[in-house]
């Protein structure tokens, strides 16, 4: 439990909104109804001089605030995020006094099942009180398990294989068709729009660590739709290093197992590197460009210091716990912390462009939907709760901007709002947000949305409690601990698992990401809009909507809550619980 001088400390740092511009007596409105815009403008001019824009962190992307309120904002926010750090420490290290308990009673890890029960089972109740996943160990080696996880807690990563382009790698006729039915080849599959690809090859140009001995892999994988069941599976992983072995299920269960244990090593990587790009990035540029733009008493401001709580703390942990020298990242990944800067300053163009994210454009573009917009798949539990959860804020920023501009004259005499969006692009650095000249009432409901969006669904879909919950030994390694085999015919598994000193240290890892006490303060997603003192000095259309998008996502997190497995065994066609975004307990920010 929190301290009561911690609490306090809490209480302090959020009512003072990080160090956000502290909003004064005047009213919240925009600018063309404000009764002293000498004042006003003053204001905006203050900030603009005093936040400068800074280098890029971790990787060349969004810039990074500097100057007088530049560093201030961001040392303020660090405090924050140091009290929730020091919460979760305490949870984590008396977790792990239990777990070294608990092995030492077992002898070590000696066998695969070790590691999901000594390491696992009735542990991590501090930092982790949900516990696992439902199902993510026990059904671990199920084919179904590791290709839905794509479509569920790896969402960003899979594509459809188009009917025009070469295929990404071969794999014979014959081994196609036993796999997926007679006469099935991956020309037919991809001719029918049943063919998917993840491909992590371009892992191949990354480093390894120098402090610890890892070896590489750089995994491409085939998933398909089969033609009877419309079960989403896997086909084949290619490894890319080394010998370049293909693997299928066909091949023996050992060796079709490590293959898909690398395979989510370099996932792993894949997602955690992603989030830092399409979350904090993304969000970072286009705040800043606010920073410099919108006077403190802008309804828009408000909202966005409320979703950017405590958002300029998480490149500088990164920078020091993370991706520095010798760090988490060096110690435990697959790659080293200069591949992770390549991979942001790679991605910042690419999956760093603004209105690309919007969910709807994401998907399609990736064949993950039809032209109608709806799931190519069976189940797409992804898709499923993060459709709600955007209509959600679509509903909630549409009501907001009605409430302040009645029509689109009103819109475009708010010459703030119009230097935001010029802002952004020349000199914030966002990659792909709205034109200055397409700025309209349904464009401002859509740039809102998807900052809160990214915020929340895409933070906290790949980070946050995700990969404590799911991304679970032995399964999940999140790297190679032995050289990828020459040939085929592996029989022990146990040389590729992470000794007890680096899984231990994976787990604490994973779990401080967690934040399972923000129910208890209004810091989830439900209470994006229903809490906080700035907020509630919106108008009361605001506030009404704000009533609304909380109970919406109640209701969406009392659905995700009653979810079990059924006769089958499976949960939305799943053999896990697809629990990730519960409106309940993921926060509506960018918590770490």
């Amino acid at each position: 439990m929190r301290s009561p001088s911690s609490t306090g400390l809490l209480c302090l740092l959020l009512g003072s909104a990080s160090a956000a511009p502290q909003l004064r007596d005047t009213a919240v409105c925009i600018p063309q109804h404000d009764s002293n815009p000498r004042s006003r403008a003053a204001g905006v001019s203050e900030r603009n001089s005093g936040f400068i824009y800074g280098p890029s962190l971790i990787g060349e992307a969004a810039p990074f605030p500097n100057g007088t309120l530049g560093n201030a904002r961001s040392k303020a926010d660090y405090a924050l995020w140091s009290v929730d750090r020091k919460e979760i420490d305490s949870r984590i290290a008396a977790d792990l006094q239990e777990i070294q308990k608990a092995v030492q009673t077992n002898g070590g890890l000696k066998t695969w099942d070790d590691y999901g029960k000594v390491l696992y089972d009735g542990q991590l109740k501090h930092a982790n009180p949900r516990g696992p996943t439902p199902g993510i160990i026990a059904n671990a080696t199920q084919d179904l398990l590791f290709s839905m996880e794509r479509l569920s807690e790896h969402p960003y990563a899979v594509r459809l294989v188009k009917a025009t382009e070469k295929l990404p790698f071969d794999v014979d006729a014959q081994t196609v068709s036993k796999i997926v039915g007679s006469g099935a080849t991956l020309q037919s599959l991809r001719a029918s729009k049943s063919l998917f690809l993840v491909d992590h090859s371009y892992q191949k140009e990354y480093t390894l660590p120098s402090v610890v001995k890892r070896f590489p892999a750089a995994c491409s994988a085939y998933f398909y739709i089969d033609p009877k069941t419309k079960n989403f599976l896997p086909l084949a992983i290619k490894t890319n290093t080394g010998s370049d072995l293909t693997y299928t299920p066909l091949d023996t269960k050992e060796d079709w197992l490590l293959a898909k244990m690398m395979f989510n090593a370099n996932d792993m990587f894949h997602a955690q590197m992603l989030h830092l790009v399409i979350s904090h990035d993304v969000s970072e540029s286009v705040h800043q460009a606010a920073l410099h733009t919108l006077s403190e008493n802008h309804p828009i401001m408000v909202i966005l210091e409320r979703l950017m709580l405590q958002g300029y703390s998480s490149r500088i942990v990164g920078e020091e716990l993370c991706f520095n020298p010798g760090g988490h990242w060096d110690q435990l990944m697959a790659y080293d912390q200069f591949s992770c800067r390549k991979f942001v300053t790679d991605q910042w163009p690419v999956a760093g462009r603004f209105q690309a994210g919007y969910l709807e454009t994401d998907l399609k573009s990736r064949g993950l939907l039809n032209d109608k917009g709806a799931s190519v798949f069976k189940s797409f539990p992804f898709w499923d709760d993060a459709k709600e959860i955007r209509d959600a804020y679509k509903a909630f920023f549409k009501s907001f901007v009605d409430s302040y501009y009645k029509t689109e004259i009103d819109l475009a005499a708010d010459y703030e709002v119009r230097h935001w969006f010029a802002e952004a692009t020349e000199h914030a650095k966002a990659q792909d947000f709205p034109s200055k000249f397409s700025l309209s009432k349904a464009t401002l409901v859509d740039t809102l949305t998807h900052f809160g969006f990214l915020l929340s669904v895409g933070h906290h879909s790949t980070n946050g409690g995700a990969p404590i919950a799911s991304g679970t030994l032995p399964f999940h390694i999140p790297a190679l601990y032995t050289a990828p085999p020459a040939a085929k015919g592996v029989k022990d598994l146990m040389p590729y698992l992470p000794d007890v000193p680096t899984a231990l240290h994976y787990i604490g890892f994973m779990a401080s990401f967690n934040r399972p006490f923000y129910g208890n303060d209004g810091r989830t997603l439900e209470n994006a809009f229903s809490q906080g003192e700035m907020v509630k000095k919106l108008n009361k259309p605001t506030n009404a909507a704000a009533a609304q998008f909380l109970k919406t996502l109640q209701g969406l997190s009392n659905k995700i809550q009653a979810r079990g497995f059924d006769g089958d065994g499976l949960s939305q066609g799943m053999p896990f619980v697809y629990r990730t975004l519960d409106p309940n307990y993921i926060p509506f920010f960018c918590a770490v």
